[in-house]
């Protein structure tokens, strides 16, 4: 039984990060612009405020993602308050698993967030992850879990776009030829808008 119970907590953990995701991406990374004034370092929002700038960031440009060691300091600062909570709620043991789910799933996120930008799907699970947030892109007001549309079908934010209108300067280099045109195996799912 506490078998099950530590999966069913390092299972709750992913989930955990899903809503964690969704939740700063949407309200964080396109709510309301937070600026820094006053004693904004000193701030709780301080996290929300550097995570929207980055956001912002990646969105200008989609191939810019904030560098890996701002990542290690969010983590740092993020993780023990999660474990922590996660283990006064159900002790030690499932409180740790749910913080492994937890940490896991956001190393999957970034490295699937990552090669979403940069390299073409190998099957229809990364096609559809593509798709749906390369929409995202177009229309940043929807489509806010990276991987996963569970909590975008759950808040009513989900999306899909069929085919997808890309801008040439947002693309992502995998989806061009070397001309810059859209490749044709893409031709169905995307289409390629502006100038090239």
């Amino acid at each position: 039984m506490f078998v099950i119970s530590v999966i069913v907590a390092v299972v709750l953990g992913g989930f955990g990060w899903g809503l964690t995701e969704y939740l700063l991406h949407r309200f964080a990374g396109h709510g309301p612009n937070r600026r820094r004034e006053g004693l904004w370092y000193l701030s709780p929002k301080v996290v929300l405020v550097l995570f929207n700038e980055e956001h912002i960031a990646h969105h200008r440009d989609p191939t810019y993602f904030a560098p890996t060691w701002k990542k290690a300091i969010a983590t740092a600062l993020l993780l023990p308050v999660i474990g922590g909570l996660a283990t006064l709620l159900v002790g030690w043991a499932l409180g740790l698993a749910f913080g492994a789910g937890f940490a896991v799933t956001y190393l999957a996120y970034e490295v699937l967030h990552r090669r979403i930008h940069t390299h073409a799907p190998v099957n229809a699970y990364f096609a559809w992850m593509r798709r749906h947030h390369l929409h995202h892109h177009v229309s940043p007001k929807v489509n806010h879990g990276v991987t996963s549309p569970v909590w975008d079908l759950a808040f009513a934010t989900h999306v899909v776009a069929d085919p997808v209108a890309l801008n040439h300067k947002i693309a992502p280099p995998w989806l061009l030829d070397e001309t810059g045109a859209l490749r044709p195996e893409f031709a169905r799912e995307y289409k390629l808008v502006g100038r090239a």
